[in-house]
């Protein structure tokens, strides 16, 4: 299992991965309330650009009103094709009266979050 916390502001920003036979399970929370905004499930396919690459196709929930969508997109899309597995993503940050600037940053903290996790994951999937 994976587990990560890092703080934006005075809030955490969690994410933990859970292995499931090949596939994997990934959870991002945290903020001022945790709950489950998106979920996507991304499948690694073979590049429809380069047979030699591995892209992902990604299949969408969002829970009506909330933004998390693009968050668990890129994350499933990403992940699924970098490790070549299947990957389920759920994601849910609340922040009261968030602005724009702040969500740019807690994107681009996520992004440093996943990155982090697939370079400690990658390896043992490789064989």
């Amino acid at each position: 299992m994976f587990q990560i916390t890092k703080k934006f502001k005075d809030h955490n920003i969690n994410c933990s991965a859970i292995k499931m036979g090949n596939d994997l399970n990934i959870s991002i929370y945290g903020g001022d309330v945790s709950h489950i905004g998106a979920v996507a499930l991304g499948i690694p396919r073979v590049s429809l650009e380069d047979k030699n690459k591995i892209s992902s196709s990604v299949s969408l929930i969002t829970v009506t009103g909330h933004k998390e969508d693009v968050i668990v997109q890129n994350v499933a899309k990403n992940v699924a094709s970098k490790i070549n597995r299947t990957v389920v993503v759920c994601c849910g940050i609340h922040i009261e009266n968030i602005t724009f600037d702040e969500i740019q940053g807690i994107n681009n903290l996520i992004d440093d979050i996943v990155n982090e996790l697939v370079q400690s994951i990658k390896k043992p999937y490789i064989k």
